[in-house]
């Protein structure tokens, strides 16, 4: 009589746990192990005779498939670039179910000029793909470095590279959807998509002339990012990672208010009307508006397809 894929991996759970000692404990790190491996390589993890823990590595984690191991593997469980590497170029796969179905990114750390790292396969874990194997650069990131070295390994990432690294990569894409379930037992949290905090509904534009206090707040349309005058004097934007950009004005302009001036400038007041800080686009405008906008800039604008000045900030 056949099995269903479903009947077979309950027989394998249980042959799994009359292995060892039975716990509590032991029941849930199988079971987890166990739901990771079904949801890489489901088929493999039921059909070939292998672990659940050499199935968290995805295809292609086998020493000369070719690939470039992942950085968490040989960095002793960091998903960042090593010491004497840094980020040269990264690719996407679309549709990752590790990034709760948009893109998962791959960020080669080649070795920087000058540094020699040994051709070889990881051996640390399930992810015995290349170290420093692959000589090889996409070339969005960090276009200064000048050369191509060895893609020692790479970092995983479900956030856009232009936001890990701002001003340092770029987004020129490139896709490759065969890594789609290249994995390793270390990347569990890296693989998490960032969790988006909601904030209460407010108003996502300031016109010219109108200003907010203390505690007043604009909240982008699908409410993910919140800039707010805080008490202190100090306006500052927040989203999932905590405040991400401020006027660094707490206490000089303590008690004061934000003002959208007619030129088009966005100023921070203090409680005398003294301007302690200031936008630098020049007036003046015929119109102009403020506008915290979905993807986290906080902008400002004098026509609906024109912005003069806006924040280096990304939501999520």
């Amino acid at each position: 009589m056949s099995t269903t894929l479903a009947e077979r991996l309950v027989t394998r759970l249980a042959t799994i746990g009359t292995r060892h000692k039975a716990s509590r404990r032991g029941f849930l790190a199988t079971a987890t192990l166990a739901g990771t491996a079904l949801a890489v390589d489901p088929w493999g993890y039921v059909t070939r005779p292998q672990s659940a823990y050499a199935s968290v590595c995805g295809p292609g984690a086998s020493c000369n498939d070719g690939w470039s191991a992942m950085c968490c593997s040989i960095n002793s469980g960091r998903n960042t670039c090593p010491p004497n590497t840094y980020a040269g170029g990264w690719w996407k796969a679309d549709r990752s179910s590790f990034c709760g179905g948009a893109a998962r990114y791959y960020i080669d750390c080649n070795a920087k000029p000058g540094h020699h790292f040994t051709c070889r396969c990881n051996q640390s874990n399930c992810d015995h793909r290349y170290i420093a194997c692959n000589i090889f650069r996409y070339g969005q990131c960090n276009t200064q470095v000048h050369g191509v070295t060895a893609v020692v390994c790479r970092q995983i990432s479900c956030r856009p590279p232009w936001q890990l690294y701002p001003g340092h990569c770029g987004k020129s894409s490139a896709t490759d959807n065969n890594t789609l379930l290249h994995s390793a037992p270390c990347l569990t949290k890296a693989n998490t998509y960032p969790a988006l905090k909601t904030f209460a509904p407010a108003p996502h534009i300031l016109y010219r002339t109108r200003y907010f206090g203390p505690r007043y707040r604009l909240v982008s349309p699908n409410r993910h990012t919140e800039c707010v005058m805080q008490p202190d004097g100090n306006l500052v934007i927040r989203n999932q990672d905590g405040i991400v950009w401020s006027t660094k004005t707490a206490g000089i302009a303590k008690g004061g208010r934000a003002l959208l001036q007619m030129d088009g400038r966005l100023v921070i007041l203090d409680t005398k009307g003294t301007i302690r800080w200031s936008t630098p686009n020049p007036g003046p405008l015929n119109r102009a508006w403020l506008q915290l906008r979905d993807d986290g800039k906080l902008a400002i604008y004098r026509s609906p397809t024109s912005i003069v000045w806006h924040t280096n900030t990304h939501t999520p």
